[in-house]
């Protein structure tokens, strides 16, 4: 992601301005900073919930970004790590589904079938799309980061 000249005022008062920099893959950032100083409005920013008031963000198509926010109603009941995942839905979306799967190709015998040789397919198609989610790390794989973190 390549942020150049990010700008961004509120009542004529800038918060920031002209800010350029970039993050890799892998890329572990902390925003840091007094209150009021514009962490959550960078972050809002980034994930496109926000526009800036000028400059450009440029990013993969695929990319995408989750955190969590500082003023959400969490649901009773939930720790912080469990409402943490939330942001990762898609992949656990994706994770039940070859759950699904998984279980129909232990379960079934007619291997040369047309419909098992189909789960053969949609199985690998929802591990390369795991993959590319970051599913096989999105818990904290301390050893190989492998996506872009963000915290403010």
């Amino acid at each position: 992601m390549n942020i150049h000249n990010l700008s961004i005022s509120f009542q004529g008062e800038y918060l920031f301005e002209d800010i350029t920099f970039k993050l890799g893959n892998g890329d572990r950032v902390g925003l840091i900073g007094k209150n009021g100083a514009g962490k959550s409005t960078m972050l809002k920013i980034l994930s496109r919930e926000l526009e800036p008031d000028s400059g450009q963000i440029a990013a993969d198509k695929e990319l995408k970004i989750g955190f969590l926010k500082q003023d959400i109603d969490f649901d009773f009941g939930k720790t912080v790590l469990e409402e943490s995942y939330e942001a990762f839905m898609e992949i656990k979306q994706v994770e039940t589904q070859m759950d699904e799967i998984n279980t129909q190709l232990v379960e079934r015998t007619d291997y040369e079938s047309d419909a098992y040789h189909q789960l053969m397919i949609d199985i690998n198609e929802l591990q390369h799309q795991y993959e590319i989610l970051g599913g096989y790390n999105y818990q904290g794989d301390r050893k190989n980061p492998s996506r872009i973190g963000l915290s403010a």
